[in-house]
């Protein structure tokens, strides 16, 4: 079976458009009909009706089951893609949340410079749940991830190394600046600086609204820590976020949380359970391991 066929097959199920599939690919349309007539032969069923009165297209149920499957064989083939193009270039892809690279990286690129190893490292930022997709598609080697909840996927092993509180940081100049130690509870009538879906904090964050059956007032969502913290101390809103904050600042307070069982920030080495590891690669786990574990 030709993998070709299987992607021009795989659009046609998404735009319903011979001519437009061709367009994308740089085909004739004669070309993506014959693909699409070659996986009805060999798997001896219709895969779709074409309506040419009404310029429609209907998918059948053996298309709608062959979709299925070769939207995951195209997946498993643009990982292989990107794993075989990350081994021959003999480099390590590192997915890096902001607060774990300011607070971890700084000493595990200490070491691999001292290894000469540092400048065969690609990092990639973006927010832990942002990367853990990013990982199992094949962008990332190896990451370092947050989680409220040890990691447990078939795809993926991950190493715990640390685990830390979450607080509520303040602006100085908020009523709220004179205390040490908060119940989430008394943040029902704040407003909100959270980051935005593609970070671990919302889940955290979530669970406290949802213990504490309220809907928090969330006035502004970013990617990036600085900004956030401008924006409290400024008095914008309060902000929830993991204790690794490194916050060297005069105008911003941190406060504890006192709830029992709160979420916590875990912090963990993970990477593709199916990935052969370069002896590179190799080297950057021992070094993630030996610095942090």
């Amino acid at each position: 079976m030709n993998t070709k066929d299987l992607a021009y097959f795989d659009r046609l199920i998404k735009l319903k458009n011979f001519s437009q599939v061709a367009l994308e690919f740089g085909v004739t349309q004669p070309t993506i009909t014959t693909a699409i007539k070659r996986l009805e032969t060999d798997f001896g069923s219709k895969l779709v009706l074409r309506d040419r009165v009404h310029n429609t297209l209907t998918v059948t149920a053996s298309g709608q089951q062959l979709a299925i499957h070769a939207a995951a064989i195209l997946e498993r083939l643009a990982l292989a893609h990107h794993e075989i193009s990350n081994l021959t270039q003999q480099r390590t892809v590192l997915g890096l949340p902001p607060i774990i690279e300011n607070h971890y990286f700084p000493r595990v690129a200490a070491h691999l410079q001292e290894l000469g190893m540092l400048e065969n490292i690609e990092t990639l930022e973006g927010g832990s749940v942002w990367l853990r997709n990013a990982l199992r598609d094949g962008q990332v080697d190896l990451a370092l991830l947050g989680s409220t909840e040890p990691l447990s996927y078939e795809t993926l092993v991950a190493e715990e190394f640390d685990r830390k509180p979450f607080n509520i940081f303040v602006s100085r100049q908020h009523p709220l600046a004179a205390r040490k130690r908060i119940y989430f509870s008394e943040l029902r009538r704040e407003k909100f600086v959270l980051f935005n879906s593609s970070f671990i904090h919302n889940t955290a964050f979530n669970q406290l609204a949802r213990r504490n059956h309220f809907r928090p007032d969330v006035v502004y969502r970013a990617r990036d820590t600085h900004i956030i913290m401008n924006l409290v101390a400024e008095n914008v809103g309060v902000t929830y976020l993991t204790a690794l904050v490194d916050q060297h600042r005069d105008d911003v307070v941190r406060l504890e949380l006192l709830d029992d069982e709160q979420p916590a920030f875990i912090s963990s080495i993970v990477y593709r359970s199916s990935h052969v590891l370069t002896p590179a690669q190799k080297q950057v786990l021992a070094v993630l391991r030996g610095t942090l574990e």
